[in-house]
This record gives structure tokens, C-alpha cells and sequence, in this order.
């Protein structure tokens, strides 16, 4: 009985991991902002810009 629950242990953590790495989630820290530049999925690329960036004109035109 103890070596069964052993495995369902084990199962839940495998399990847990495989979803934690399926999910993909990047943190941005604070102070930044993540800009994602590309047509579609294959060719989309972050950027992670500080803030300030925001208010620079040349930045904005960018963003337009």
C-alpha cells in the first residue's frame, strides 16, 4: 500500500510539472513593459522595455 501511494505521488508531480511547462509564463519585472513585435506566432518576438521608453516621441512612433 505504502509503494502505491508512493507512485500516485510521483504521477502528481509529473503531472504537475508537465502542465507548469506547457504553460509557458514569463514574468515581466517591474518597471518594464513587454512589447511583442512580429506578423504571427512563428515569427512574433519579445522585447522587454523600461517604462520611461514610453514617454520618448521616437518610441511612440514605434509603437503606432
Amino acid at each position: 500500500m505504502s509503494l502505491f501511494r508512493g507512485l500516485l505521488g510521483a504521477k502528481k508531480i509529473i503531472n504537475f510539472s508537465v502542465a507548469a511547462t506547457s504553460k509557458r509564463t514569463v514574468s515581466t519585472p517591474k518597471g518594464f513593459l513587454a512589447v511583442y513585435v512580429g506578423e504571427d506566432q512563428v515569427q512574433k518576438k519579445r522585447y522587454v522595455v523600461p517604462i520611461s521608453y514610453l514617454n520618448q516621441p521616437s518610441f511612440q512612433a514605434l509603437l503606432r
